[in-house]
């Protein structure tokens, strides 16, 4: 079996704006984090696989509360992703390290163009 670069996207939104529609269900997340002394980036590393055993259930109830806030709020899954361009990437990639991104855009539903200028597709490739 062959190596190479496969392609992976994501529809991406800024920090700044995740914060924006959840601001009270996000800084309990960032509290949560610097009191158990783990960062964004640990979390966007568990949630990738949906496993959260690394960071503890109270960050996993913070995470939840925001993504279940923003959801009630857009109409749009948020989910966190984390790629490592250095290790699995290419210098071109469009992401690196911990990002958020949203579910629910995909051919721009209803909601989605509600929310199309918070929101932009990033690439990059994987090699394996």
């Amino acid at each position: 079996m062959g190596m190479g670069y496969g392609c992976n996207f994501a529809e991406v939104i800024e920090q700044e704006t995740v914060e924006k529609f959840c601001p009270k269900e996000f800084k309990n997340l960032i509290t949560t984090l610097d009191e158990s002394s783990f960062a964004i980036e640990d979390v966007a590393r568990c949630s990738s696989y949906m496993d959260f055993t690394e960071v503890g259930d109270k960050i996993k109830k913070a995470f939840y509360a925001l993504t279940k806030a923003f959801n009630k709020k857009t109409g749009l899954s948020l989910y966190m992703g984390y790629h490592d361009t250095e290790g699995e990437g290419d210098r071109y990639d469009e992401v690196d390290g911990a990002f958020w991104a949203v579910e629910g855009m995909w051919q721009l539903t209803p909601v989605g163009k509600k929310m199309d200028k918070f929101v932009s597709r990033k690439f990059w490739v994987t090699f394996g």
